[in-house]
């Protein structure tokens, strides 16, 4: 699939059929290691230039999706046309393509109620979809390895991690050399909540106009500082290498 770059970051330009086909794949146990997929924002490029771990993640991940606005339209100046692809779109299609399929799924991440409450939400949604394991993101010292061993014995092919950036792409990063080869793993922030109604995403205005961002930050005004402090670093990168003409 074509790879592009937005701050010298990798991003596969795909679609959603394309992201099912390489999900597919690797299921049909088409490569010798397991596949870890990102879905890239502009705060993410951000943290990841401050943190060399969530920096080797990024670019080591088999697929890379344009999840941010930002990312997309830093694609477009540079002629790249692509769709945006939201993580949690992604990662429902992922289920129901899981669900037709009679793949096995692993669920970990989110509050202990989030976790009960999906393991209600999701049959419902999805008919058919085999929860094979499920465990909150309220961890114990010491019991991370013997929940991955669990991951890998209950033959899970899809694993969607909710931790939030970057404790999620840590902790797959740590372990997946535990997983099996045919596993797909995507950290997937607050879909968790979203799903469950603890969250409401943005309503379909905001998400046609790549808003949703500013649906959050009027939901949750907290996220101020952190924006404010990496989307506009991110603009002008993007401007500054464009006009200079740099990778």
């Amino acid at each position: 699939m074509p790879r592009s770059q937005v701050l010298g970051y990798p991003v596969d330009v795909i679609t959603f059929d394309d992201a099912l086909q390489a999900i597919q794949s690797q299921w049909q146990g088409h490569n010798a290691k397991n596949m870890q997929v990102v879905t890239i924002n502009a705060e993410m490029i951000m943290q990841a230039q401050a943190d060399k771990n969530l920096d080797h993640v990024i670019r080591e991940a088999e697929l890379i999706v344009p999840d941010g606005a930002g990312v997309v339209m830093a694609l477009k100046m540079d002629g790249v046309t692509c769709a945006r692809i939201p993580g949690i779109e992604l990662a429902q299609k992922a289920l129901a393509f899981a669900a037709s399929k009679n793949e096995p799924v692993a669920l970990l991440g989110g509050r202990p109620e989030v976790m009960e409450k999906l393991l209600q939400v999701l049959p419902k949604k999805h008919p058919g979809l085999k929860i094979v394991f499920q465990h909150h993101g309220f961890i114990q010292a010491g019991t991370e390895e013997e929940l991955v061993n669990q991951i890998t014995q209950s033959q899970a092919k899809l694993l969607l991690v909710a931790m939030g950036v970057p404790r999620q792409e840590f902790f797959i990063k740590e372990w997946r050399d535990k997983f099996a080869s045919d596993l797909v793993v995507m950290g997937v922030g607050g879909s968790f909540d979203v799903w469950t109604g603890f969250v409401q995403r943005a309503p379909e205005s905001y998400q046609k106009l790549n808003l949703e961002w500013l649906y959050r930050l009027k939901s949750e005004p907290w996220r101020f500082s952190r924006m404010a402090s990496t989307l506009p670093k991110f603009a002008l990168q993007v401007i500054f290498r464009r006009i200079f003409g740099k990778a």
